[in-house]
């Protein structure tokens, strides 16, 4: 399964439906929040599944604030992150994913690439496509999942020339199904 990961959008879907099109086979994209409402429009233009959690800028709302699920054995955590504490460490939602047994994190909010492994915990923060901060480029992540393999990827591009994919390209996987 191929899931596209956005976050932090703000309403500014332009430059997500161009990584769409480009990368044409995907199977569920995933929205870390702001702008929550987003997902639903992804969903409908693009005909692809979508799930995703509100953020600190949907409020008042009615979405979830964290989202579970379960992609060929790996659990996915979804959350936005900002109850989290985020933008100081990642502790906290490390805690949360162990209570909810996931092997992969999702969030947002910080507007800034995280891509790691930790204590067998695939980490994974998109950045932003429309408002990347702390001197990152718009980015998004992928994610390949099957029965035996996880592998993550965060692609980063130029404003304005989203088909020029990829000139940084980080990798990891968890080879042991927990």
């Amino acid at each position: 399964m191929r899931i596209l990961v956005v976050s932090d959008t703000h309403g500014h879907l332009e430059e997500v439906q161009h990584v769409v099109e480009h990368l044409g086979d995907v199977d569920l994209i995933l929205h870390a929040g702001d702008h929550y409402r987003d997902t639903d429009d992804l969903a409908y233009y693009h005909e692809i599944p979508a799930r995703g959690v509100m953020g600190n800028c949907d409020f008042p709302g009615d979405g979830p604030l964290e989202d579970i699920l379960d992609v060929a054995g790996y659990r996915i955590f979804i959350t936005h992150g900002h109850r989290y504490g985020v933008h100081r460490n990642t502790d906290r939602l490390m805690q949360r994913a162990k209570e909810l047994n996931a092997q992969i994190i999702i969030y947002g909010h910080t507007h800034i690439p995280d891509h790691r492994v930790e204590e067998n915990i695939l980490i994974l923060n998109p950045g932003s496509l429309v408002k990347p901060r702390g001197g990152s480029k718009p980015s998004f992540g992928l994610i390949d999942i099957n029965a035996d393999h996880v592998e993550a990827h965060i692609f980063t591009l130029d404003y304005h020339y989203p088909e020029r994919l990829a000139s940084k390209r980080m990798q990891s996987r968890t080879k042991t199904r927990p």
